[in-house]
């Protein structure tokens, strides 16, 4: 090779460099999408509040209602987290040749903020009875009647993250007849001067002898006295006064709010193929 070449070949270099790892960024910044050919998806209109809830259904491969019932997994943040629960799920499922589910994304109707927090401090919360109400008296009929799902309690699980691990653990306390299992991640218990502790003690006796899951995630790097000690109260409230609980929680080391979410998404779900 000449001189000349060389200089060329080396003068080039770092655009190539810097053009494959562009490339290779821009490629993990794709949203993670769910097989269309397996997901479903319609909108009901909540008779509880008068929204719109768009509603996102993952099957999993040879889907038959009329050779087996389904479980359920109920997935808060619908729209960000549907597809990457969906593919975890199918992940899981054909590793450990384990009996597949239905991921039930739901979408926003109201703000996030309205529908998952249970209680009424300024004219953006408090929405989550309402919410609550078309989950149990809508969507979850209309999936028992469109997919032919198992209707037991046993067999619905629900994840939320953030406010939505808030919904999901106030569910747990007023409501706990609807779900058997529940993936609480970074759940925002710190709200409204730490309510959901409150509620789980007011509804304890109705609750601590059934039969229940309960993963509990969070980010080691999230604020110690928000975020921290709520989380470590409510895991050893139920860790002490539940009869017959599977219960464990998990820390992502040197993650955040945000960074620890899809980690945890991903222990909750295999605690739960695991336990259930």
């Amino acid at each position: 090779m000449s001189a000349k070449n060389k200089s060329m070949m080396f003068k080039n270099t770092p655009a190539i460099a810097i053009a494959i790892m562009l490339l290779s960024f821009l490629g993990s910044c794709k949203k993670e999408v769910f097989s269309p050919e397996l997901t479903r998806e319609f909108s009901i209109q909540s008779t509880a509040n008068g929204a719109n809830y768009d509603i996102k259904v993952g099957l999993p491969a040879n889907f038959d209602p009329g050779m087996e019932k389904y479980a359920t997994i109920y997935v808060l943040d619908g729209e960000d987290n549907f597809d990457f629960v969906s593919n975890q799920c199918k992940e899981i499922s054909d590793k450990n040749a384990v009996e597949k589910v239905l991921v039930v994304g739901i979408g926003y109707g109201k703000d996030r903020s309205i529908d998952y927090t249970p209680t009424k401090i300024s004219s953006e919360t408090g929405g989550a009875p309402e919410f609550l109400n078309f989950i149990k008296t809508q969507l979850i009929p209309e999936m028992e009647a469109q997919f032919g799902v198992d209707t037991a309690r046993s067999s619905r699980v629900i994840l939320g993250h953030s406010y939505g691990g808030l919904f999901g653990a106030n569910v747990f306390c007023v409501d706990n007849e609807l779900f058997g299992n529940y993936i609480l991640l970074s759940p925002s218990l710190w709200f409204d001067d730490l309510i959901s502790l409150q509620l789980e003690k007011d509804y304890r006796e109705h609750n601590k002898d059934r039969s229940q899951l309960v993963f509990m995630g969070i980010g080691a790097a999230e604020n110690l006295g928000r975020m921290q000690a709520p989380f470590e109260a409510f895991y050893q409230t139920l860790r002490d006064n539940y009869s017959d609980i599977r219960l464990t929680q998990n820390r992502e080391e040197d993650l955040d709010h945000m960074g620890s979410k899809n980690p945890n998404i991903i222990k909750g779900l295999n605690y739960y193929f695991q336990n259930r």
